[in-house]
Order: structure tokens, then C-alpha cells, then sequence
């Protein structure tokens, strides 16, 4: 019963991001009517971003709270057999909860945006599985694991989707070293050039 409760609050929450994803869509084209040059001064991709990070601190938030209320009741974790690395592994798996919604949320807008069934449905179904996989817990290892290969995956799969390189990963990290075309690169990059 509790693994339909959370198979149903995952798809519950997916169709939150979908009514969110059709509302700023609403809003964008509202907003490009509105200025001067016709164009949305929101690109979609921050959308996407801000979304999914607000999804993913509402979830964090959700997660801590309940363990914070662990942490205030009586007895003390660990002591009838528990494994006393529950506060420290339910701050990772919080983390990655919060990276992932992020991430989904940067996939899943994509994936709207160019109407591509599949992208949706491994988004939805890297849901479940992340679900999925908590109830594995205690056994943190068996749990743990999988879901950062999981956020490391979609982590990937996000930049990827967002124009990302590794070309353009090198092109950063060597800003200091290409004297041409420092300046463009450094105020892309928002950093003063030396």
C-alpha cells in the first residue's frame, strides 16, 4: 500500500511540473507580447532551471523536515539495532533528491518543448525508480548508491540537453590560459579578465 502511495505522489507530482511547464509557457507568450521587440525576456531553459530547482528545495525541504521530526522525538537513532548513519544518509539522499528534481525539471521542459514522449517517460520512470529504490532503506548501500549514478546520469543528460560540451567544459576551465578571445569568454562567464 505504501509503495501505491508513492508510485501515485511521484505521477502526482509530475503532472504539477506539466501544469507548471503549460502556465510559464502562458505566461512566456504573455510576456513577449508585452515587449518592445516581441521576444520573451525569459529564456525557456531558466524556466526550465528555476522550475526544476524550486521543485527539487520544496521536495528537500519536505524531507528534512521529516527528519528533523525524527530527530526530536524520544529515543536516540541507532540504539535498538537502527543504523546510526540515518541523519547523514538522509542529508545525501536529500541532495540528490533536490539535484534530480533540477534536473528533471530541465528534461522534462526540453522534452515538452520539442514534444518527445520518450524524454517524458524517462523522466517519470527515473521517478519511480528513485521512489523506488528509498524503500531499500536501511539497507542505505543498496539504496544510496544507485540514486547518485542515477543524479550523475541525469546530471549529464540535463547538460547535454541544455547545449553543454565538453568542448565548452575545456573552453572554461582554460580561461586563463587563452589570451584570445579571454574577454569574451570571461564576460560570458560574468569573471573579470586579468
Amino acid at each position: 500500500l505504501l509503495a501505491l502511495g508513492a508510485a501515485g505522489a511521484v505521477l502526482l507530482q509530475e503532472l504539477c511540473r506539466f501544469a507548471c511547464f503549460r502556465t510559464l509557457r502562458k505566461a512566456d507568450a504573455g510576456l513577449a507580447t508585452l515587449s518592445e521587440d516581441g521576444r520573451s525576456p525569459i529564456s525557456p531553459r531558466r524556466m526550465a532551471y528555476v522550475s526544476g530547482l524550486s521543485f527539487g528545495l520544496i521536495s528537500g525541504v519536505f524531507s528534512i523536515t521529516n527528519i528533523l521530526a525524527d530527530s526530536a522525538g524520544p529515543g536516540t537513532v541507532g540504539i535498538h539495532g537502527d543504523s546510526p548513519y540515518y541523519f547523514i544518509t538522509s542529508a545525501f539522499l536529500t541532495m540528490a533528491l533536490v539535484l534530480l528534481h533540477t534536473f528533471w525539471g530541465i528534461i522534462f521542459f526540453d522534452a515538452c518543448e520539442r514534444r518527445r514522449a520518450g524524454g517524458l517517460a524517462l523522466v517519470v520512470g527515473s521517478h519511480l525508480l528513485t521512489s523506488g529504490l528509498t524503500f531499500l532503506n536501511p539497507w542505505y548501500e543498496a539504496s544510496l548508491g544507485p540514486i547518485f549514478i542515477l543524479t550523475l546520469c541525469t546530471g549529464l543528460w540535463a547538460f547535454s540537453t541544455t547545449g553543454g560540451s565538453f568542448h565548452n567544459v575545456l573552453k572554461c576551465l582554460s580561461c586563463k590560459q587563452e589570451p584570445e578571445g579571454q574577454a569574451m569568454l570571461c564576460s560570458a562567464l560574468q569573471v573579470p579578465p586579468e
